[in-house]
């Protein structure tokens, strides 16, 4: 009776587990993996951003900050892996430059010197494996980009059973969905723009939603899709996903660290204060 039961116990366990594993995905990043595939392989509520900026020599430097687990994030140089943050970096990579943002200076006016930090912060790796839980947080894509399905969700809700509200709340549907499909076929577009790429083509895919203006060019906002496009010369010189322009103005509390000294929010020290961090949080 004993053995029985405790079968049918292990059998439970072992099905909960492999439930409770079944959102994990494991993505292997090697040395002939291209930056751009694995920033789109990474899911929204596995990434907290997605960067891409060009260094003063022209090469591109690209980021992936994750939602959870050791590896914090992974960074690339000219398009092939260079190595990893560890957790207490890139949260301090992702609040300094907000910090910046909100101060009113957009982080990208130093974006060479950030994207030279960050390859130098970055512990070099030759291979990475990623263990992405599936699980969102607050700073996860997936929590900062709008459900557009909500919209349609409600209107339908709203119908009741007045014949003439279904009707409006139908045609109201029908143009949400159009709406969706036009933004659909915009966030595909602008998924397919790089740096390097001119600032007409940008806006052939989509005028600005908002705008700033830089001592180093233009931040041309999409907050609709939270993304990011600086402009200098003519050119798309940076990629930056959640749009901090966006999240700067509506949500600053999405960059706080609990005991952050601000004062070291800087592309030189940043890396020093995440380490500085990490340290005391070991020996409590």
């Amino acid at each position: 009776m004993h053995r029985s039961l405790l079968a049918i116990v292990a059998v439970t366990l072992s099905a909960f587990a492999e439930t409770a594993l079944a959102g994990e995905q494991k993505l292997a990043i090697t040395a002939d993996s291209e930056a751009r595939t694995v920033l789109r392989a990474v899911p929204e509520e596995a990434a907290t951003e997605r960067l891409e900026l060009l260094g003063t020599d022209g090469t591109l430097v690209s980021y992936v900050g994750l939602a959870d687990g050791p590896v914090g994030g992974v960074v690339f140089r000219g398009g092939k892996l260079a190595g990893t943050l560890s957790r207490p970096q890139a949260e301090m990579f992702y609040a300094c430059r907000g910090y910046a943002t909100v101060q009113q200076r957009y982080w990208a006016q130093d974006a060479v010197r950030w994207g030279e930090s960050l390859l130098r912060v970055a512990q070099p790796a030759a291979t990475v494996e990623l263990a992405l839980s599936g699980m969102s947080t607050s700073r996860s894509l997936r929590a900062v980009l709008d459900n557009p399905a909500l919209g349609q969700v409600q209107a339908l809700v709203e119908m009741g059973t007045n014949p003439l509200k279904v009707v409006r709340a139908l045609s109201k549907a029908a143009r949400e969905q159009k709406r969706r499909d036009a933004d659909e076929n915009t966030a595909r577009e602008l998924g397919k723009l790089v740096p390097g790429d001119s600032e007409k083509r940008l806006v052939e895919v989509s005028p600005p939603e908002d705008l700033a203006f830089t001592g180093q060019g233009l931040v041309l906002a999409y907050p609709k899709h939270s993304v990011d496009f600086v402009v200098n010369g003519g050119r798309i010189e940076i990629m930056q996903q959640p749009s901090f322009l966006q999240l700067a103005r509506t949500r600053p509390a999405v960059f706080y660290v609990p005991d952050m000294v601000w004062a070291n929010c800087t592309p030189e020290l940043w890396g020093g204060a995440a380490a500085a961090i990490a340290s005391t949080g070991a020996a409590e």
